[in-house]
């Protein structure tokens, strides 16, 4: 996992093709300007989904993880709580769905809790769940990006 912010974000080039093509259309591009929807970078490989969810209660949020792809999830306005922590410190509740590319786990009391605010992002790798849309304070509808990024193992 890694939490940091839009300027840092060419130090992870040269993780894999996948994640490098990723990268160049974040730095590129001005998401401010694109409505929510799917945008294709790399067919399958490489999307942007531009969302405009409403944050809510930890005690709605649940852990998630992803096999095939990797998550850079981008914050364009509002703040969102976003929970990190390794798969393998959590109990599977609702188990791997190919079709949508999810595992859910049970809520274990842990985790890493960073406040994403404009500017700030995650990588989360298939190891890491990651708890979003965590209300820091009130719920808040806010805008983000997600890029998914389909692993090198998984072509």
């Amino acid at each position: 996992m890694i939490y940091d912010t839009r300027e840092n974000m060419k130090m992870y080039k040269g993780l894999g093709e996948n994640l490098d093509r990723a990268i160049a259309y974040f730095l590129k591009t001005d998401f401010s300007k694109l409505e929510a929807g799917k945008y294709p970078i790399d067919e399958d490989r490489v999307f942007a989904l531009v969302q405009t969810p409403t944050t809510y209660p930890k005690e709605k949020a649940r852990w998630e993880s992803h096999e095939k792809y990797i998550d850079i999830q981008y914050l364009l306005n509002g703040e969102e709580m976003f929970g990190l922590q390794k798969t393998d410190q959590l109990t599977v509740s609702e188990p791997y769905r190919e079709e949508n590319d999810i595992t859910f786990f049970e809520d274990n009391g842990k985790g890493f809790f960073p406040i994403l605010r404009p500017d700030t992002f995650v990588i989360c790798f298939p190891t890491d769940a990651h708890m979003p849309l965590i209300r820091p304070h009130e719920p808040m509808a806010i805008k983000k990006v997600v890029i998914k990024v389909k692993t090198e193992s998984c072509g």
